[in-house]
């Protein structure tokens, strides 16, 4: 417990939750606040990559966060808990959707394409280049002791369906006449 200099204010944290039956309080005076502390990376997964929608939406978001010095940058998170603490929470949370990424079967990961790129307002080629980024904001795959190999094939190979997606005939080109009887 601490009390504030007037001694007006009680604060309790706790870092664990409550067992099935919680300890009794009692307060003789002052405001009562319970504070659940939670890390950087709890934080990050579960506030701000939990509203962006997809897998492939949550890396691209993620790689925007990265800039070309090679660090990460979210002013929220840094205000909280400071740059070195953001900085690990979100290299911890990038290496974990790549992990999870490169252990997506690829029909999912095509699905998840279109629905991050549509989510995103943009096309799964410009999702697919943001992601394939050599240099600037592109993820660094080889820290995260990823096989690069691996993760390039990944998009390759979803760079590869998007254009057999692509409709055969053109949208403008006139129909096929009816067949003969």
């Amino acid at each position: 417990m601490l009390l504030d200099e007037n001694g007006e204010t009680v604060l309790l944290c706790t870092t664990r939750s409550f067992p099935a039956r919680p300890p009794l309080f009692v307060f003789l005076f002052g405001k009562r606040k319970f504070v659940v502390l939670t890390s950087a990376v709890q934080d990050f997964e579960g506030r701000t990559l939990r509203a962006v929608p997809g897998l492939l939406g949550k890396l691209r978001y993620v790689a925007l966060l990265h800039n070309n010095a090679g660090t990460y940058s979210h002013w929220g998170l840094e205000k909280i808990y400071g740059s070195g603490g953001a900085e690990r929470a979100i290299r911890s949370s990038h290496g974990a959707l790549i992990a999870r990424i490169l252990k997506t079967p690829l029909r999912d990961l095509a699905d998840d394409l279109q629905y991050s790129a549509a989510n995103a307002q943009i096309t799964d080629y410009e999702l697919l280049s943001c992601l394939d980024a050599p240099s600037g904001n592109g993820p660094a795959v080889q820290s995260f002791n990823a096989s690069e190999k691996h993760f390039r094939s990944v998009l390759h190979t979803l760079s590869a369906l998007v254009q057999n997606r692509a409709p055969a005939i053109p949208r403008d080109a006139s129909p096929l006449p009816p067949p003969d009887r």
